[in-house]
């Protein structure tokens, strides 16, 4: 099959054959020593009118960061760096990546362990150079499983399809790949490795989303990559690798990632981390130490600045509707507030917080029988949430001229949440008596 021919395969959801492939990834570069490139092998209205002009600053900064981040994968970060890999000396390779001086050949088996393969898994090696791990996979992996080497360089996809027939794995696949998309079809993989590789990525951000892409629900990735620290790692990697590992993580987190796991014990010349896909990206799983399963958040150090403080009174002015289906992003917000001051060691009875609902948010007090009537749904999936608001202490109004104004009745509302004259009086009185506001639309 011709390249051209590969690539629509896999653009249309089929697996290649045999040596062939798509575009993607980028792959790594030997270097100056031994471990070679890279190692692997790879008052309210004041107060409304102020919330808007900020929305509006914040719309259009994140506007000009979400752009600038596009623009600047038009251009390699590391231009030239994998240009030694575009026509490798297999063999001269393979002497430089599967050797006893390499962090990475030697504590193989357990890197392998470490990944958790099961059965039946497809593994997709991201830069997979000579194979080594792309066959260590295979052998994990077991007959049921599939391994994706994927390279940048078709003479190691040669050497990979031509050394996996004779060790007798008859599981292992290669797709070829650009320097800036993996080629592999969408959610197919379960886990993606890339080993002392990354730091070869040209187009990261872009090679990242590919990858993501790719990923199965509840897909991992796993890198592993030279730790850079002045002072304690070689002169090469000094040199040859990009950027510390922190950058690394801020950059995979930036294409739609969550970190999941650090190895920290396994290595000491490279870490080992592993991410999932998540709607929710971030260096650190999200915790929910007063209202669980909502408002979720991460424990910041004890250094960092303007912590939740005892003795602060909020109200929340909610005006913003959502699906029916979903939470409404108000009584959300409530919810994150109180994890955070959970989160910092503080007690929910540590800050006062009133949520005052009107307009579209209306309905997110509503009993089931009549949100269910009125929206097609089996219940209110609010209810759960104001549920453990009211027991942490939060109280919750809704304006009686937008209930009216709505067609329910008072005996429509949820039980513990109360009837107030109206949004406007509940939140002038809030500040009278010191409230901030928040504004939530």
């Amino acid at each position: 099959m011709l390249l051209h021919d590969a690539r629509e395969s896999c653009q249309a959801g089929a697996w290649p054959v045999g040596v062939q492939g798509a575009p993607l990834v980028d792959a790594l570069t030997p270097g100056p020593s031994p471990g070679g490139r890279g190692e692997n092998d790879h008052g309210i209205d004041g107060q409304h009118t102020m919330n808007q002009l900020l929305k509006a600053v914040v719309g259009v900064f994140s506007l000009l960061i979400v752009s600038g981040g596009a623009a600047a994968q038009e251009r390699s970060v590391r231009p030239g760096i994998n240009d030694s890999f575009r026509d490798p000396d297999v063999d001269e390779f393979v002497k430089r990546f599967e050797i006893e001086s390499r962090e990475v050949f030697v504590l193989r088996n357990e890197i392998v362990a470490a990944c958790r393969i099961e059965p039946g898994m497809t593994v997709a090696d991201i830069g997979a150079g000579t194979g080594l791990f792309t066959r260590l996979f295979a052998e994990a992996a077991g007959e049921s499983g599939r391994v994706v080497a994927v390279d940048i360089a078709q003479k190691f996809l040669d050497h990979i399809a031509e050394s996996s027939r004779e060790a007798g794995l008859k599981n292992v696949e290669t797709v070829l790949c650009s320097a800036d998309a993996t080629g592999l079809p969408p959610e197919s993989v379960d886990v993606a490795f890339i080993c002392d590789t990354y730091h070869h990525f040209e187009f990261p951000l872009k090679t990242m989303q590919s990858l993501r892409a790719a990923l199965k629900p509840n897909g991992r990735v796993i890198v592993v990559d030279f730790r850079k620290v002045a002072g304690v790692s070689s002169d090469f990697v000094m040199g040859h690798v990009r950027a510390p590992q922190a950058v690394f993580e801020s950059e995979i987190v930036q294409a739609g990632f969550l970190k999941s796991r650090d190895e920290t014990e396994l290595l000491k010349e490279n870490y080992f981390v592993e991410f999932t896909a998540s709607a929710m990206p971030g260096l650190q799983p999200l915790v929910y130490p007063v209202i669980a399963g909502y408002g979720g958040v991460v424990a910041t150090p004890k250094t960092a600045v303007e912590p939740p403080r005892a003795g602060a009174s909020v109200v929340f002015n909610v005006t913003a509707g959502d699906a029916p289906s979903g939470v409404n992003r108000g009584l959300e917000r409530a919810a994150l507030l109180l994890n955070l001051y959970g989160a910092a060691g503080r007690k929910a009875s540590d800050v006062q917080l009133t949520v005052v609902l009107h307009g579209e948010a209306t309905k997110a007090v509503l009993a089931s029988e009549f949100y269910a009537a009125r929206f097609q749904t089996e219940s209110n999936p609010n209810l759960p949430l104001l549920e453990s608001l009211y027991a942490s202490g939060v109280q919750v109004l809704v304006c009686g001229q937008s209930l009216n104004r709505q067609g329910f009745p008072e005996t429509a509302i949820a039980p513990n949440v109360k009837l107030s004259a109206s949004a406007l009086t509940a939140v002038i009185n809030r500040q009278a008596n010191g409230y901030s506001v928040i504004e939530v639309e």
